[in-house]
């Protein structure tokens, strides 16, 4: 499960915007995320950013600019054949 998280002040960096994102995860949830995912261009502004915070940081071509998914993924994929 995924906080979805959306900031498109441009002033601010992207390890700002990460870290209320995963703020508000721990308001919300009670635990920290484990991963994040984002735009290619903030991924690779965090990966460059020794400041950011100290999550796993993954790129996906779905996500809008500015855009921070954090949380977990399902351990347990669902089968989408067998679905009903």
């Amino acid at each position: 499960m995924f906080l979805g998280w959306f900031d498109p002040d441009k002033k601010r960096p992207a390890r700002d915007k990460l870290a209320d994102a995963i703020e508000r995860h721990l308001e919300k949830f009670g635990e920290a995320p484990v991963l994040c995912l984002t735009h290619a261009v903030e991924a690779a502004e965090l990966a460059a950013d020794p400041k950011a915070p100290p999550l796993p940081i993954r790129a996906v071509g779905h996500l809008p600019r500015w855009t921070f998914y954090v949380g977990f993924e399902d351990e347990t994929p669902i089968d989408v054949t067998t679905a009903a």
